[in-house]
């Protein structure tokens, strides 16, 4: 069900298809061409019911990703001496 407006600004929302990173306890789950409800003012996305709960099932239920992306991960204390 479409939103009438964003929840955060109030802005109009139009529906695009987006990567969507999902924090899972100490991991990190990426999706790509996840379809939502994007504000048109303030850039935040909305899921409908069945986009959420398909999300949800794929981390639960863990099937083998399309692929899988290294990323540098930094200290910024270490780096910085701060």
């Amino acid at each position: 069900m479409k939103p009438h407006h964003c929840s955060i600004c109030g802005g109009g929302v139009t529906l695009e298809t987006i990567p969507h990173q999902q924090p899972w306890g100490k991991e990190l789950f990426e999706f790509e061409d996840v379809p939502a409800w994007v504000c048109t003012q303030c850039g935040e996305a909305f899921f409908e019911a069945h986009v959420a709960e398909a999300i949800d099932r794929i981390i639960q239920d863990q099937p083998q990703p399309v692929k899988y992306r290294q990323i540098p991960v930094f200290s910024l204390p270490t780096i910085t001496g701060r």
